[in-house]
């Protein structure tokens, strides 16, 4: 879903497209925990690129926000690496999300 989304903004907006966030680690599905702190945790330290994004603006596309914590972890990230900006978009948010 993420994958043709982003596709699809890519050819309409004239964007390059990379699909260059890696997880370095496994974590547990963010639904399993009941807190914002938890989710956080969860995802500390799991993301790098081996894309070169310093001085870049980047769209960060996401398919469903909950607490956030899995795009504030990859935009964090991104900026420590010399992104410029970092906007992010995502499809859908759940009802009630924390």
């Amino acid at each position: 879903l993420v994958k043709n989304f982003a596709e699809k903004i890519s050819r309409t907006l004239k964007f390059e497209l990379s699909h260059g966030i890696l997880k370095t680690r496994i974590t547990e599905p963010q639904k399993i925990f009941e807190s914002a702190i938890g989710k956080k945790d969860n995802m500390k330290n799991a993301f790098t690129t081996e894309v070169d994004v310093k001085e870049k603006k980047i769209l960060l596309i996401d398919d469903i926000f909950d607490s956030g914590s899995t795009i504030k972890e990859i935009a964090g990230m991104l900026k420590r690496r010399g992104a410029e900006l970092v906007a992010p978009l995502v499809i859908a948010k759940t009802v009630g999300g924390r």
